[in-house]
């Protein structure tokens, strides 16, 4: 079943690359490829179980999440399908899904290889929430332009996984450099996300992965100083990969995905499909709104002043994280894929590391069969 998925993602990427590199009316690369377009869930109704089915979804606090349940919208939801969602908040998303504490967990999607080792469970990517939002920052007075200049510096990141491995990428395929544990050519120093920012500001470390949400104090005030223009990595992986400026939506790795037990899934399609659904509703309230929830949740950015807040409804308008839509086209399965190879061939993951199934492939419904057998 991998294989054959495999094959597919490796032939549409082909596509991908082949549409990206078009010549442009300037005769340079155009840089845009023809995207899979994926529309909302089938038109055809489906018929509501007698019994409530419930999900147990595991995720971080979150802000989408909080207005689907301010508004109404979970409950309105539930009713109307007969689905409960049971929310927890564990400090460690990979224990509750290794422990079969959840059947669907949000989580970086470069962290879900670690998750395909564990006994029982056989994780599934079925849709995507977040491209990756990191930057690269340094104090103020520093003279740094660019990764290249922070060579033999001490860097500090949250773990060596998810965002890590993507600026890995970046520093690869633009610089031709190692940034990995161990590197010969950085100094990586993990701490907790919410402290990276600081080790800047206190001198113990020369520039941070972070994300806007954790550093808005040090970045609103002008003490830390984003590289790249404030460009996030799925930006700059894009743009490195790809040619030209910014990032296209389904050319960005994939970074906060909704993983589910493929066992579960297949057995749970109708609800599975159903959650995807509420969130949609979510995002379409973020595109619509992105200001004011940002102002109604300032805990879930780390934000607490009106110039906080300010400087981060700003940023997101030009800068945003969230996806246009929850549901994973073929395109983007295939840019996930080459990243998870290209992350192999690197060495930044194990060489038999063993990349996740996606369940959402040319169509916002699961590839997986109704009996369950994985086509």
């Amino acid at each position: 079943m991998r294989t054959e998925r495999r094959l597919l993602g490796t032939a549409v990427f082909a596509a991908l690359v082949a549409s990206s590199c078009a010549v442009g009316s300037g005769g340079e690369s155009s840089n845009v490829a023809t995207a899979t377009t994926v529309v909302g869930p089938a038109a055809a109704p489906e018929a509501v179980p007698a019994e409530t089915t419930v999900v147990r979804l595991a995720l971080a606090p979150d802000p989408l999440w909080q207005w689907l349940e301010d508004s109404g919208t979970r409950a309105a939801w539930e009713q109307t399908n007969n689905v409960r969602i049971e929310v927890s908040n564990p400090f460690d998303q990979f224990a509750a899904f290794a422990g079969g504490h959840a059947d669907v967990v949000v989580i970086n999607a470069l962290d879900v290889p670690k998750f395909v080792e564990q006994p029982g469970r056989d994780p599934v990517i079925i849709g995507k929430y977040t491209i990756d939002r990191s930057i690269l920052a340094v104090r103020r007075t520093s003279r740094a332009e660019s990764l290249e200049d922070l060579v033999d510096r001490r860097i500090a990141v949250e773990s060596s996984l998810a965002s890590t491995l993507l600026w890995g990428l970046i520093a690869a395929s633009r610089y031709d450099l190692d940034f990995s544990q161990g590197s010969a050519e950085f100094d990586l120093v993990t701490v907790e996300p919410a402290s990276v920012a600081d080790l800047v500001m206190r001198g113990d470390v020369d520039a941070c992965i972070c994300t806007p949400d954790f550093s808005v104090p040090f970045l609103a005030e002008g003490q830390l100083r984003a590289l790249y223009d404030g460009k996030s990595a799925a930006e700059l992986y894009t743009a490195g990969i790809f040619g030209g400026e910014g990032f296209a939506g389904e050319l960005a790795a994939i970074a906060d995905a909704f993983v589910a037990d493929m066992d579960w899934y297949a057995a749970n399609k109708r609800a599975g499909d159903l959650l995807l659904d509420l969130w949609e509703e979510g995002v379409i309230a973020w595109k619509e709104q992105k200001a004011k929830i940002v102002a109604d949740y300032p805990h879930h950015f780390s934000v607490e002043s009106d110039a906080e807040i300010a400087w981060l409804a700003d940023y997101v308008e030009t800068h945003d994280w969230i996806v246009q839509s929850v549901y994973i086209t073929d395109q983007e399965a295939a840019t996930h894929m080459y990243a998870f190879d290209r992350l192999k061939e690197l060495g930044l993951v194990a060489a038999d590391a063993s990349a996740p199934d996606i369940g959402f492939v040319g169509s916002p419904r699961s590839v997986i069969p109704e009996d369950g057998s994985g086509g």
